[in-house]
């Protein structure tokens, strides 16, 4: 071997060695983080690290975008425009835009940000290291959207593992983390008329059950003591699988497969979301009560209380019907905490019908409520709607909401002191060092001082006192 052969072989094996460093941004909800965790296992197969010096150290910056609220675009072409001063300082970096905007724009963006070099929908996730070689090699924008079928049991055994097959998943923060989300399930059939969900991230599609177990074992191993199960509507888990879009009267395969996870070494508590109430069932509210890994919490989202609103959003369900569902859930597990989703100012929603709305709020008492107002989506049913209602009145009505909401939040955890309550611990504050804050079975937040690492723990704590936004507490020893 010449002495020019052996310095170019060991020049390339040094550049091979050299990471390449991604900064990635995250908007919207929990799946978004989940597809950032998946997005970042393949960046890292190709030579990729997450860069701890924010965008203007990276190769790589990828943008995973949320088209749940208006102006999702805007929001995005003006962070491109940001972005674009750095990319004229390097010509090398390389932008990525991924998510719900990339699905619902497409090419349009592309013709837009002309500085995107890679652009694909969270249905072709897993395109994206092929995609940033495509755009390496030619120069040009390359672009993956729509929605795959399900994939080979092949595929499913070797993604994202290690030639020792281990399973590859990383933490976006690069830490341990004590609670972790997991994609079940793709997509919604419900179509619901104010929601851009099944144009955004397409048809139900599972994963299989096998596949949710290694990855989740694997986050157990890693340090995981929580898992949430993600999903549009984690209640049609597994029926695509079956053929069937109707809900077996046993619950079905999510029943399956939550009773899977649950059995899993190490898990200590297991969270889902989001459930629609119209195939919401009974067996699924009674395994609270046999399976304590699932805690006294559930989020059941009802967006209104009012029939003629919840029948113009197609929710598929009346009020009565809501609340059966809540009686089925308080007599599995009594003082169960519960929380909802609530959409003020929806088209021709009448001030009688939003009263209706505040009634059931204080009918069953949510812990909390992730209230909204109506935001118009292009593509829906209900952006064409004539009887939109003005913006004042959406922000006087979802201004009474979260007053009323408040006082109730505030009540049920002032209830809670003098309590003993067991709190997996899951991060320490960064501002108040030896601040660890953690959360009750009931999913409310709890801020403890100690001097010890409370960091993936279970213990007791005394709740001293609390706000409506966290309990205050002292470990019982």
């Amino acid at each position: 071997m010449t002495e020019t052969t052996s310095s170019v072989i060991q020049l390339a094996k040094q550049t091979e060695s050299i990471k390449r460093k991604v900064h990635i941004e995250t908007w919207g909800c929990q799946m978004n983080v989940a597809d950032s965790e998946r997005m970042l296992a393949l960046l890292e197969t190709q030579n990729y690290e997450l860069t701890g010096a924010g965008p203007e150290s990276a190769d790589l910056i990828l943008l995973n975008t949320c088209h749940i609220r208006e102006k999702a675009r805007h929001k995005v072409l003006s962070r491109l425009g940001v972005l674009d001063d750095l990319k004229k300082k390097n010509p090398n970096l390389k932008i990525a835009v991924t998510g719900c905007v990339a699905q619902a724009d497409g090419k349009k963006l592309l013709d837009l940000a002309p500085q995107i070099d890679v652009l694909l929908g969270p249905g072709k996730i897993d395109d994206l290291p092929e995609l940033l070689a495509e755009s390496s090699r030619s120069g040009a924008q390359s672009f993956a959207i729509g929605f795959d079928r399900h994939r080979s049991e092949d595929d499913k055994r070797t993604e994202l593992q290690t030639p020792g097959g281990h399973v590859h998943i990383p933490s976006v923060s690069g830490k341990k983390e004590v609670t972790r989300f997991v994609n079940i399930i793709q997509g919604c059939n419900n179509f619901c008329t104010f929601c851009v969900v099944p144009f955004t991230r397409g048809r139900e599609i599972s994963r299989s059950m096998d596949e949710i177990l290694r990855e989740v074992s694997h986050l157990v191993s890693e340090g995981a003591r929580e898992i949430t199960l993600l999903g549009q509507n984690v209640n049609s888990y597994g029926l695509d699988l079956l053929n069937t879009e109707d809900v077996p009267a046993d619950g079905g395969p999510f029943i399956d497969l939550l009773k899977a996870v649950a059995s899993i070494p190490g898990l200590e508590r297991l969270r889902f979301t989001t459930s629609n109430p119209h195939d919401f069932t009974k067996p699924l509210a009674q395994l609270f009560a046999t399976e304590p890994k699932m805690g006294r919490y559930m989020h059941l989202p009802v967006q209104a209380g009012n029939d003629r609103t919840l029948e113009r959003m197609k929710r598929k369900v009346t009020v009565k019907d809501y609340l059966e569902r809540i009686g089925w859930l308080q007599a599995a597990v009594p003082g169960i905490a519960l929380s909802t989703d609530i959409i003020v100012g929806f088209p021709g929603e009448t001030e009688a019908e939003f009263e209706d709305t505040l009634r059931l709020l204080e009918q069953v008492r949510y812990s909390f409520v992730y209230a909204f107002k109506y935001s118009s989506r292009r593509g829906t049913a209900a952006a064409r709607f004539v009887d939109q209602v003005p913006e004042s009145v959406k922000d006087s009505r979802l201004a009474r909401l979260n007053a009323l909401q408040d006082q109730i939040t505030l009540e049920l955890a002032l209830a809670d002191v003098g309590m003993s309550k067991d709190v997996l611990f899951i991060y320490e504050s960064k501002k108040l060092p030896g601040t660890w804050v953690g959360k009750t079975p009931e999913f409310r937040t709890v801020r403890v001082r100690s001097s010890d690492n409370l960091l993936g723990r279970t213990l007791p704590v005394r709740i001293t006192g609390g706000n409506k936004i966290a309990l205050l507490g002292e470990l019982l020893h």
